[in-house]
């Protein structure tokens, strides 16, 4: 991965990252501390709530508990066991119903009494409050689903929630209903059962008034619900007789003491708390919008998403102006080198600032000014060292040509034959004053002189053992080649080529031009060459050779063998590079034919 790429990907993870986090967490922290906080204040507020109801009831538990023994119920009761048919009982029950209503003024609370006597007479004082409980006849009562439970309380009361027994107590209004069984003050024997309606007025008042106390509470709600899970009375009076269930999926009417909830109730996030009034199975529910208990949290979590903001802004900014800055300059080095390694030595980096950057790029500067330099000096060397080789290879024939060509004219000397020895020192003077001409490159005109005078000479030496034959397009002979290319070839064939020939031998030389390219062709029908041989003078080098024969000096070679095919093969590749060159091809008793190409120069 680049450094770009890393220096963000770290950018990324260890500054953006941690930031967010901190700002989530912070926020979830401020949540849950705000969930604790309202949740302690519910829960005292619920106590409160719920011991004030706890209290009422009591109060109206203590109202019956007296009103049982009060001789106007105990006298209506054992009233009842008397004959019900003679217009005296009917006077009798009329009196113990006025009679019963002096308990109701004993409490404002008390909307109705009712008493079921053991004969099935019913008693009933009542205001003109409104009431919903149904009087029905004795023997259904002792069918109804609550008449087992009145007797197991054995005279202790069963209170009945609004809408929780809607056949019996009725829907119209939302009464509290109280039923107990009634005992003989003597004998202690079961006379009757006595129903209590109360109103829920005052109970719907302590609701109301914690609802709209403090201005965080505005938006409470408080239930009460009964061990099913139906809710009897609601502040808003918008869910009376309905399930919580379908409200909330929390089991609030399981509730054993206290709890508190996060969670949606209705369409709304909310807070739901719940405490057991430990009566009759019911728990006082308060729901408040999380909404608006986290009003007063906004202000702190716009702090929060100020600072991390913040701290985000300052950390783009210090990666964009110093991390950005510091990359950008070691990634401009990173690329000045990578087109340093591909040759372009004259690039250089802007050194600017103060800091390590500036440092980077003025060690870079210099770097390739010494490597430009020192590659300056390898170049000089490198070629000085070839026109060095290019000299001795050039000055090897001259000994060698001197010597054997003096040699024949001064056995022609001693034969007078002065015509040939004309000639020879003709060709001489031609070859000697191409070999050290003062240019390297000489046009192929020159060249094939200089080659033909070669041949002239070694035909005066060599009588009958060879003949040659030259081929030159007129379009070669302007261009120019390397001197000294041909005759090292020819003196090849001569000496090698035609040795033990039973035959005379023939060389040709054919020049051709083919596009950019000149092509010169040197064969001959000699002995030929092995295998073993050609690839050895097709593929091995100088040194190779010279481990082939390593008793013979190089004064010894250059007799032998003039220049070498090796040595013309190292010029070319030298001086045209190394898609120019020499190609030998032969066969054993088949000749030899050697192809140089190189470019088309004028």
């Amino acid at each position: 991965m680049n450094l770009r790429p890393k220096l963000l990907l770290a950018f990324i993870l260890l500054i953006v990252v941690p930031l967010i986090g901190l700002g989530i967490v912070s926020f979830l922290n401020s949540e849950r501390l705000l969930e604790k906080k309202y949740s302690e204040q519910t829960e005292i507020t619920l106590k409160a709530v719920g011991g004030n109801i706890r209290y009422f009831f009591r109060e109206l538990d203590q109202l019956t508990n007296s009103s049982i023994t009060n001789p106007s119920v105990q006298g209506a009761l054992r009233s009842s066991r008397d004959s019900v048919n003679d217009a005296s009982r009917l006077i009798a029950i009329s009196q113990y119903e006025k009679s019963l209503g002096t308990i109701l003024f004993q409490n404002p609370a008390l909307s109705m009494i009712v008493l079921y006597g053991k004969d099935g007479t019913m008693f009933r004082s009542y205001r003109n409050d409104p009431t919903t409980f149904k009087p029905i006849p004795y023997d259904l009562l002792q069918h109804h689903s609550v008449y087992p439970a009145i007797m197991k309380l054995a005279g202790r009361p069963l209170w009945l929630g609004p809408y929780e027994q809607p056949k019996l107590t009725g829907t119209g209004a939302a009464l509290f209903t109280q039923m107990r069984l009634v005992k003989d003050a003597e004998t202690l024997n079961d006379s009757g059962i006595m129903v209590t309606q109360v109103k829920s007025d005052e109970v719907d008042s302590m609701l109301q008034d914690f609802t709209l106390t403090g201005e965080q509470q505005t938006q409470s709600r408080y239930l009460i619900i009964d061990q099913d899970g139906l809710i009897m009375m609601d502040s808003r009076h918008e869910l009376d007789g309905r399930q919580v269930g379908d409200e909330t999926k929390l089991k609030l009417q399981a509730t054993e003491r206290y709890a508190s909830y996060h969670g949606m109730f209705g369409q709304e996030d909310s807070l739901i708390s719940s405490y057991n009034l430990d009566r009759s199975g019911w728990v006082l529910v308060s729901v408040k919008s999380w909404q608006s208990l986290t009003s007063e949290n906004v202000r702190f979590v716009q702090w929060i998403g100020g600072i991390t903001l913040l701290c985000l802004v300052s950390a783009v900014l210090f990666n964009i102006f110093f991390v950005g800055r510091v990359a950008k300059a070691i990634i401009r080095v990173v690329r000045r080198m990578r087109l340093v390694e591909q040759g372009m030595l004259d690039i250089r980096v802007p050194a600017k600032g103060k800091d390590e950057t500036m440092l980077l790029a003025s060690s870079f500067n210099s770097m390739v000014d010494t490597i430009r330099g020192l590659l300056t000096e390898v170049r000089t060397e490198q070629e000085r060292k070839q026109r060095a080789e290019m000299m001795l290879m050039q000055a090897q024939i001259k000994p060698h040509f001197l010597f054997n060509t003096l040699e024949s004219i001064n056995a022609m000397a001693a034969q007078n034959e002065g015509v040939k020895i004309m000639a020879m020192v003709r060709r001489l003077s031609i070859l000697l004053r191409t070999s050290m001409h003062h240019s390297e490159i000489i046009t192929v005109r020159q060249e094939v002189e200089h080659v033909r005078s070669y041949l002239e000479i070694q035909k005066y030496r060599f009588e009958d053992v060879f003949n040659y034959e030259l081929a030159i397009a007129d379009e070669a002979l302007s261009c120019t080649i390397l001197k000294l290319t041909l005759q090292p070839l020819v003196e090849n064939s001569i000496q090698h080529g035609f040795e033990g020939l039973p035959y005379s031998g023939t060389i040709r030389i054919v020049i051709t031009v083919e596009g950019d390219e000149l092509l010169f062709f040197v064969s001959d029908n000699g002995i030929g060459m092995e295998p073993d041989a050609l690839k050895r003078i097709n593929g091995l080098s100088q040194e190779r050779e010279r481990e082939l024969e390593p008793e013979a000096s190089d004064a010894q070679q250059g007799e032998s063998r003039g220049l070498g095919l090796h040595n013309v093969a190292d010029r070319l590749r030298i001086h045209y590079g190394p898609q120019y060159g020499l190609r030998l091809c032969s066969a054993a008793g088949q000749g030899t034919v050697i192809r140089i190409n190189i470019p088309k120069q004028r």
